[in-house]
């Protein structure tokens, strides 16, 4: 049997208003291109057959034909009271999206939760501490229902869950929850604070930015993210999952729609390039270690 690489590329399925391609088409374009996962975005009322343009059987049956793994992202801008503009809470929403992520189905979901409003750190403070219960319910639905459950966090202007340290406090409070890494939300000072997170790591979203500056979502070789060296310190440190391409662009960065075909195909080989190099540096570090190893268990005892 061959075993699933550390790092599976995958692509974020492109059913936008803007930009709207059916999910089977999505499937069978990542199948011709070496994908190995799509993500699909779960509205806050449920994603369904009309958004996807076909069944879910239909859909959970290409997904199969392909050996392509199904992951779920919920957005969800939160108020200060941790609610949507409707009401709903993230734990509504991820209800909502349980007859999709069952039926696909989905190996990964997360929540991805963006305030809609100003917050400084108390009030940040008095959204993330309510929430935690839910992101326990999450995970327990998780476990019961066959998904790892995750939470995403922000770049640090947005504050909701943007620093190392406030998402480890919810890992901390939380034994099964993961960690969703945004590769181009991260400044330089948060690196090695969001590494150190790799064991709760499920899965990744990749792309890249013009550091300092981040949330660009450009595709790979537009910005100046260091994609090797990223790629060697995950392997390093034992990250085995998922690794979405989110690479469709924000008004920041020239606007929407930048994951044409060519570009995701050109930012998977990119990225494969980069993950085969870190492969390979990975290795020769265990070898040189081994090495060393043998050499003093070898050298005479005085």
């Amino acid at each position: 049997m061959t075993s699933s690489p550390a790092i599976a590329i995958g692509l974020n399925a492109r059913l936008f208003p803007s930009d709207w391609r059916p999910a089977r088409e999505e499937i069978a374009f990542a199948r011709r291109h070496g994908f190995a996962a799509l993500q699909f975005r779960g509205p806050e009322r449920g994603l369904d057959a009309a958004q996807l343009g076909d069944s879910f059987a239909a859909v959970a049956a290409d997904l199969r034909g392909a050996s392509m793994m199904a992951v779920m992202e919920i957005v969800a801008p939160v108020n200060r009271s941790g609610r949507t503009a409707s009401g709903a809470t993230p734990l509504d929403a991820l209800r909502a999206n349980l007859p999709a992520v069952i039926a696909l189905p989905c190996t990964h979901v997360h929540f991805h939760l963006v305030p809609a409003e100003s917050m400084d750190d108390a009030m940040l403070d008095a959204v993330e501490h309510p929430v935690t219960p839910e992101l326990g319910e999450a995970a327990r639905l998780g476990k019961e229902h066959g998904f790892r459950f995750a939470i995403e966090h922000n770049e640090p202007s947005l504050g909701l869950f943007a620093t190392p340290e406030r998402c480890a406090r919810a890992l901390e409070a939380v034994s099964d929850l993961g960690f969703v890494w945004d590769l181009n939300h991260t400044i330089p000072a948060h690196l090695d604070g969001f590494l150190a997170l790799t064991p709760r790591m499920p899965m990744l979203h990749v792309s890249d930015t013009l550091l300092p500056a981040v949330n660009h979502h450009l595709p790979l070789g537009l910005g100046s993210i260091d994609l090797t060296a990223y790629c060697t310190a995950l392997l390093a440190r034992g990250f085995h999952g998922p690794a979405i391409l989110e690479i469709g662009g924000l008004p920041q960065s020239g606007g929407f729609g930048r994951d044409t075909d060519e570009a995701l195909i050109d930012s998977r080989w990119r990225f494969q390039a980069s993950i085969d190099a870190a492969s390979r540096a990975v290795n020769a570090a265990s070898r040189a270690v081994n090495a060393a190893s043998r050499a003093v268990n070898a050298a005479p005892r005085q």
